[in-house]
Formats: structure tokens, sequence, C-alpha cells
């Protein structure tokens, strides 16, 4: 017969599991399994030879239930991180500049012969006077100087969608 701790040991694998019915306690997934290993009915009624067994499967059960594969996410592009940054502007930050370059891009009344990462340097230049390169633009960039490029740009984007109201 089994004390108490050990019991519950048992019964906590097994709810882990999913293996326990509340409504009809001795026939669930978990007594099933302790029928099926030593014959009995009853965890309390196992002896310890039989416990190891039972919480030996258990154990290699929740090991395989852990090795799943994750859920597929509903958005399978991941957008590239941009891990050099010298100061510590977050990657958050930078996909937010980015989504703001991109939204203010929507509104241009004839396409720019710059590109969205030039265009985003001559901002920089402009607002915070750090130079950046086309291809590295958050390379200066602390995370102050991030959240105020992000500002400045929700200021350019609110700027262009009210020029683009009045204009039509």
């Amino acid at each position: 017969m089994l004390d108490k701790a050990r019991v519950q040991r048992i019964y906590g694998m097994g709810a882990a599991l999913g293996m326990l019915d509340r409504e009809n306690h001795s026939d669930d997934m978990l007594h099933n399994l302790v029928f099926g290993l030593t014959g009995k009915n009853s965890v309390k009624s196992l002896d310890y030879n039989e416990y190891k067994a039972v919480v030996g499967e258990l154990a290699e059960r929740i090991k395989i239930s852990q090795l799943e594969v994750p859920p597929v996410r509903a958005k399978a592009y991941r957008a590239k991180k941009h891990q050099d940054t010298a100061k510590g502007m977050t990657e958050g930050q930078q996909r937010k500049v980015w989504q703001l370059m991109y939204k203010l891009s929507e509104f241009d009344a004839a396409p720019s012969s710059a590109t969205k990462g030039e265009r985003l340097c001559g901002i920089i230049k402009r607002e915070l006077s750090i130079d950046a390169s086309a291809n590295k633009p958050f390379m200066w960039l602390g995370f102050e100087e991030g959240n105020k490029l992000i500002e400045v740009l929700k200021n350019y984007v609110k700027s262009a969608q009210r020029k683009a109201a009045k204009g039509g």
C-alpha cells in the first residue's frame, strides 16, 4: 500500500497529462493505465515496484508530450533581426520604425528615387544629427534615440495624412 505522497505524485502526473476524469474517476485514462500495467484498479493498492512502473510510464509520457512540435504560428514570416546595433535600439523599436517608414511611403504623391533606407538615414541626420548608413541605419542609435525617432516618424505620418486629405 502506497503512502499519501506517492499517491499524490501519480495523480499529479496523470493530471499533467490530462488523464483524469472528474466525472468517472474509476474509469479514466489514468486508472486504465494503472490497470494495464499492474492489474489493479486502485492507485492506493499498488506496491512499491508497481508504483515505480506506473511513475516510469507517466514520466515517459510527459517527456514525449513535451517533445511535440509547437503549433504553427499564423504569421510564418519572421522579420530580419538587426542584432548589430552598437548602443541598444531594440528589435521592436526597429520594426516600428520600418512600419512607419512604409506607412509614410504610402502617402507619397510620386514614387521617390531614394530607397526607404536612404530616406530613413536622411530623417535620422536631420532630426537626430547622427550620420547613418542605408544598410545599417540603426547602428549608432540607442534606446532613447529610437524612441525619439519613432515619435518623429509618427509626426511625419500624421503630417502626410493631413496633406493627402487636403489634396484629394
